[in-house]
């Protein structure tokens, strides 16, 4: 693989999307939902009395907090639970710039004569991944870091231990990029075989649906957060997804395919 195209590929991906003001508000505005919805929780029990017995099913998982007062270990619960969404930036956002990059450039027919150069398939899609992954890796990051200052700043300096856990610098570290790579991979894919920018991006379902999945059964069955072992499960399962997806890739992302269809 010639680094030096790749980084062409990237550059020129990059500029578009910088361009693209509507997609980087779509890149930015998850980001600020996912955390605006805890930080305001966090700060309606800062400001309210706070009744352990009207807090019904939360009371019981409060007991993952035994050394907090009743207010600290609620505001943790919810600060800690909530950062599991946080993995649904990188799966929602890559497959969308991805899907546009290539149906936009099919349809612009600039895609053409970029397959019809020497460049090799997997030269072109690592630039378009790692253009496409990026924003959402920066965001997710800038979003984590803001998260925890915040918290920390309404409610009490002992949540920034909580949301800059061990795991969770693990998660941001190695899990985020790997399921923005996910993303764009599935993306890139469908992007080469369909015309319309919103079904391929209706496949990133297939990224999203595990991860509320886990979401909801990590609140349901009581847990905070996750733990360092599961953050390394899921680092293995999404680079076996990943391989996975490589391999279709090179099948679905066809050149001489795409050249007919094309012409």
């Amino acid at each position: 693989m010639r680094l030096s195209l790749v980084a062409t590929v990237f550059g020129k991906e990059w500029r578009e999307i910088g361009s693209n003001r509507l997609l980087l508000a779509a890149v930015a505005a998850p980001a600020v939902i996912f955390a605006a919805i805890p930080i305001a929780i966090v700060g309606f029990i800062e400001v309210n009395d706070l009744d352990v017995n009207q807090l019904g099913q939360i009371a019981v998982m409060l007991a993952a907090f035994p050394d907090l007062p009743p207010k600290l270990a609620a505001q943790g619960f919810i600060v800690t639970n909530f950062m599991a969404y946080f993995l649904l930036i990188p799966a929602m956002v890559p497959i969308a710039i991805a899907s546009q990059s290539v149906i936009g450039e099919r349809q612009a027919r600039s895609l053409e004569p970029q397959l019809a150069t020497p460049i090799e398939v997997s030269e072109l899609l690592a630039g378009k991944t790692i253009a496409a992954a990026l924003p959402a890796v920066l965001a997710t990051w800038a979003v984590w870091v803001a998260y925890g200052l915040i918290n920390g700043a309404i409610a009490d300096p002992r949540l920034l231990r909580m949301v800059f856990s061990p795991q969770w610098f693990v998660a941001m570290a190695t899990l985020v990029p790997l399921i923005c790579v996910l993303s764009v991979l599935l993306g890139v894919i469908v992007s080469s075989r369909v015309g319309d920018p919103r079904t391929a991006q209706q496949f990133g379902a297939f990224v999203v649906l595990p991860i509320i999945a886990v979401a909801v059964a990590q609140f349901l069955g009581g847990q905070a957060t996750f733990s360092m072992s599961q953050v390394l499960v899921g680092d293995l399962v999404v680079i076996g997804l990943i391989g996975a997806l490589l391999a279709i890739g090179s099948w679905a992302f066809d050149r001489e395919q795409i050249l007919t269809r094309l012409g």
